[in-house]
């Protein structure tokens, strides 16, 4: 069976519970970057604290939150009814169960209309989802048990087909992966990760969602997930899930296969003798490296086959952004290839960095999501693309709010990139970007700024690899990762051999 790769965010948040924007907003953005989304309404939570001395706030925002999400319920569900065109774009509607034992679900289904229903436990919410054939996906699986993470004692494969391992959260791989969780919710725990549920047996999948509460499924670098299903349709994408078609990516579109014996990542197959196995990756930048994982330790690791531009494909990255704070800067460019052609355009827009509802963030960067759409491509030509953009400053040194486009182009290196941008008329050669990229303050230091470049070869984008193995125990469990140099990742969700 071949199945086409769709992206999608099946975690984000507005103010239809807590948080900010609208839910009109959140299905609008989605739909300029993803195949499919879920706008999530926060509604329940059976075990949260009751020391008011303690915990007062959130004892009462969540409250009031989950009070805002029941009002609005039927507005969620029917925007996430309208936004949808199979084949073009799917919106699941869903909402969040919290618990402190349990650890946090959002429950799926592939019915346009989901209600909204309560539970106490968390094998009482698995009833729900069933009900309407759905699903009920643990998220930020990585805070202790007992802390919101998740609780592996109580997991059950069948209505919880993967997890989401990364978000603004951080990641939960393991203990030691890249992105930790800086959250006040604390720090990871082994005991809750991904591989920790691996190694008790546990057979599931692993994707990124954002967990963003500013209306911006998808958010670039917040968390995505690429899944491999027949058709853009609610049913297929569902089905897609059930069967652990899924992966775990930051933002970049980094296209991933593993094969073992031809079976899909989150297959189980038979193979008591020799495995033929087959990876296929294809980034958006530098591939940094590739590691094929086997029973927990990388086996072997992958490199992209570089230094050869023959091929007159590259990759070249935008980025805008910076200047203050608290000013917001409209941005009008466009870039034109003085030769060759802009074959694919991949926008990396993303929101506000924020993981709580709009209070004391107010003071800390001017608003850029007033509009429905705060960035935006216009106009697009076999050799050139117009868009705008509207940015504030960084949040902080770790917390970008830079915009950013990734053009797949052929041209030969001579070729002139030209960017005009806010009256400003910006020329390189495409030799002058390739690895290289080149800056320009347009009013002067402290202000707004943009980069041009880095231009890289599609070569070092892609590796491409078969070899074979061998079997080592009753149950063999096989993943990839990829790593991109700049700091995009992609995991994959494994593949279970039985010897």
């Amino acid at each position: 069976m071949s199945y086409q790769l769709y992206w999608g965010d099946l975690h984000s948040h507005c103010s239809i519970s807590y948080g900010h924007g609208t839910i009109e907003q959140a299905i609008a953005r989605a739909s300029q970057q993803l195949d499919f989304c879920s706008v999530t309404g926060h509604a329940f939570w059976p075990d949260m604290p009751t020391d008011r001395k303690v915990y007062a706030e959130i004892i009462d925002y969540h409250n009031e939150g989950f009070a805002r999400c029941a009002c609005n319920w039927d507005e969620l569900v029917r925007v996430h009814r309208e936004g949808t065109e199979d084949g073009s774009f799917v919106a699941f509607p869903s909402y969040e169960w919290h618990s402190l034992k349990y650890g946090d679900h959002i429950v799926y289904s592939p019915h346009a209309d989901l209600p909204l229903t309560d539970a106490p436990d968390l094998p009482a919410i698995r009833e729900v989802a069933r009900a309407v054939n759905g699903i009920a996906i643990p998220h930020h699986i990585g805070y202790a048990k007992g802390y919101r993470g998740i609780n592996w004692d109580e997991y059950r494969e069948d209505v919880s087909p993967f997890v989401e391992m990364f978000s603004l959260h951080g990641c939960s791989l393991s203990t030691d992966a890249a992105y930790p969780m800086l959250h006040d919710m604390g720090p990871r725990d082994f005991g809750s990760t991904a591989e920790e549920g691996w190694r008790r047996g546990f057979k599931f999948g692993v994707v990124g969602g954002t967990d963003h509460h500013a209306a911006y499924p998808g958010s670039h670098g917040d968390g995505r997930m690429g899944v491999f299903a027949e058709d853009l349709t609610r049913q297929d994408l569902i089905d897609a899930f059930k069967a652990r078609r899924v992966y775990a990516a930051t933002g970049d579109k980094i296209d991933a296969r593993l094969f073992v014996n031809e079976a899909w990542i989150g297959d189980t197959v038979q193979a008591p003798g020799q495995r033929n196995i087959q990876i296929s990756v294809q980034g958006m930048d530098r591939l940094d490296q590739v590691r094929l994982i086997k029973n927990g330790r990388i086996i072997q690791r992958f490199f992209p086959n570089s230094g050869s531009e023959s091929s007159e494909a590259y990759r070249l990255r935008i980025t805008w952004g910076w200047g203050l704070k608290t000013e917001l800067v409209n941005w009008l460019a466009s870039l034109t290839l003085s030769e060759g052609a802009i074959r694919v355009v991949d926008t990396c827009f993303s929101g506000q960095a924020i993981v709580k509802p709009k209070t004391d963030h107010d003071d800390l960067n001017a608003d850029t999501d007033e509009e429905l759409l705060p960035h935006a491509i216009t106009d697009r030509t076999d050799n050139s693309i117009t868009w705008r953009s509207v940015t504030s400053g960084n949040l902080t040194m770790r917390h970008a709010t830079t915009q950013g486009l990734s053009l797949e182009i052929d041209a030969p290196l001579t070729a002139e990139v030209r960017l005009d941008v806010n009256g400003h008329g910006y020329r390189h050669s495409l030799a002058e970007l390739l690895g290289r990229g080149r800056s320009h303050f347009l009013r002067g230091w402290l202000t707004e700024a943009i980069q041009i470049g880095p231009a890289v070869s599609l070569n070092d984008c892609q590796v491409n690899a078969s070899l074979t193995d061998e079997p080592e125990n009753d149950v063999d469990i096989y993943r990839l990762e990829a790593a991109q140099t700049n700091g995009q990742w992609a995991w994959l969700t494994p593949i279970w051999v039985e010897g």
